[in-house]
């Protein structure tokens, strides 16, 4: 009677097909059991003060120009880091605290599938990425506003009674502090460090597959990220060795993703180059995170 009624049910359970809103379900429980987390809220909360105070230190550089640039290399770094760091360590321990907590073994033993989990968990990293990203990039744009705000209020007392022609040029330097400051191609460092951080959450999801240790799920990754900086310097250097790139070629090149320093230096990065990054961020991530699913729908749970 008991094989019958387990014949039933794995019967029943191989009818039920892939479902996006189990998938959805599980990504907003994942995006609000992360953002409980103190480790979260302690990252989140460094990057928007170091965002911050950026508005503070640029008052040691000399010039408009300057204090605007060194904001930017400022608050595009932090961005950069904090949410690498998030990738990192929001996603390690997602499936190690699932099983800890023996609530993976409630999950799969409704209608559903493995790979609705992972990708569940995953997305819920992702949705997490979004939610720093928009929280630091706000900040970010904050900051330049009020320091805009802050140069076109001195230009303007400056030149107040001055000559017409004072007020000519001063007139023309807030149109170019305007422009300067609310430059748009900001916008192509944050959207290329967007998927910088959800290639790194898919490598980490991964090592999380076959790992259980917290240390070893973060370590692991970052490892790889640094490998991943560094990859373009030892293609230059061993290049001729044709085993090593070999094994270089599978770590991603994360020095592509690196393009705040051109922006901030003025040099036009066009959206065909921005375009290529970004397919290329996310083809592997789709490979990775397909490997991570072979590898935990063949784990003993």
């Amino acid at each position: 009677m008991t094989e019958v009624a387990v014949t039933a049910s794995s019967t029943s359970r191989e009818r039920v097909g892939f479902s996006p809103n189990r998938v959805g379900v599980i990504a907003v429980n994942t995006l609000t059991e992360a953002i409980r987390q103190k480790v979260f809220i302690f990252l989140l909360i460094i990057g928007l003060v170091f965002i911050a105070l950026a508005i503070f230190f640029a008052q040691y550089s000399l010039g408009e120009q300057e204090q605007l640039k060194f904001i930017k290399d400022t608050c595009l770094g932090v961005i950069s880091v904090i949410s690498t760091l998030i990738a990192i360590v929001g996603t390690a321990q997602l499936l190690p605290s699932e099983v800890e907590n023996r609530t993976i073994y409630t999950i799969l033993a409704k209608p559903v599938w493995r790979f609705e989990f992972l990708l569940g968990k995953f997305f819920g990293s992702l949705l997490l990425l979004t939610v720093s990203m928009v929280a630091m990039c706000m900040m970010f744009g904050a900051v330049l506003w009020i320091k805009e705000a802050g140069m076109i209020r001195d230009l303007s007392q400056t030149y107040l009674g001055q000559t017409a022609a004072d007020k000519a040029d001063a007139i023309q330097q807030i149109q170019q502090l305007k422009t300067t400051a609310l430059d748009f191609d900001l916008v192509k460092a944050a959207l290329t460090d967007l998927v910088k951080a959800i290639l790194v959450a898919s490598i980490t999801l991964l090592v999380s597959t076959f790992s259980t240790s917290l240390v070893f799920n973060v370590a692991v990754p970052f490892m790889v990220f640094i490998a991943g900086m560094l990859r373009g310097t030892a293609a230059e250097m061993w290049g001729a060795h044709h085993l090593f790139m070999a094994v270089v070629a599978i770590v991603p090149d994360f020095g592509l993703f690196s393009i705040a320093d051109e922006i901030n230096l003025g040099n036009v990065v066009p959206w065909t180059h921005i375009g290529e990054v970004v397919v290329y961020g996310l083809a592997r991530t789709v490979i990775i995170v397909l490997a991570a699913h072979l590898i935990f729908s063949r784990r003993e749970i």
